[in-house]
């Protein structure tokens, strides 16, 4: 297929800016995109290269800079596949939830779990070195209620006691883990790589 000089130059401008997005990413990487966007501009408009097809193929595409964070974000994604760092795990899951819906939600999960069980852990520590200080506090009558997590509160209101020392660390720390766990089973069995180029 021979292409016209206005729609070559479109997808020349086009690679050259999706290039400059990916320069954190190995030379060979970059090359290898390059190549697929290229294969997959020319496939879609196998029959019509004309430049209004092409601009449109291209729009499909989204600008170089978001088709950039996809790939960024596949290859983050892959790296905490491998990793298998909770620090890692969650960076790749917050760059997801800047992509897609699904993202978002599993973004949510893990932000939920991580700060449940980043605090029910912490208080578990708190309590281990500062017993009579720490633990939860409410305060239940007719005018007033409240229920707060702290260290330094007062004894009197302690809604747990050493109850907190066991679910603190077994239940918080249990928390951190399943949410790790979670974030890389979401990768592995609900990320799908370069889904959002079909079609």
């Amino acid at each position: 297929m021979t292409l016209s000089a206005e729609s070559q130059k479109s997808i020349e401008a086009y690679l050259a800016a999706l290039r400059r997005q990916l320069r954190e990413l190995l030379d060979e990487d970059v090359r290898d995109i390059v190549a697929e966007i290229r294969a997959h501009i020319l496939d879609k408009t196998l029959g019509d290269a004309s430049p209004g097809v092409i601009a449109a193929t291209l729009d499909a595409l989204g600008t170089p800079e978001e088709l950039a964070d996809r790939y960024r974000t596949e290859e983050m994604l892959k790296r905490a596949e491998v990793a298998r760092s909770p620090a890692c795990v969650l960076r790749s899951v917050l760059h997801w939830g800047l992509l897609s819906v699904v993202g978002v939600v599993v973004l949510l999960i893990s932000a939920v779990g991580y700060t449940l069980g980043g605090i029910l852990f912490i208080l578990g520590v708190l309590k281990l070195t500062n017993p009579h200080r720490t633990g939860v506090y409410g305060v239940f009558t007719a005018h007033d209620s409240s229920l707060s997590f702290q260290s330094g509160g007062p004894s009197d209101h302690d809604l747990l006691g050493w109850w907190l020392l066991p679910l603190g660390l077994i239940v918080g720390g249990g928390l951190l883990f399943l949410t790790f766990r979670f974030g890389l089973w979401s990768i592995r069995k609900i990320w799908h790589p370069r889904k959002w180029r079909e079609g």
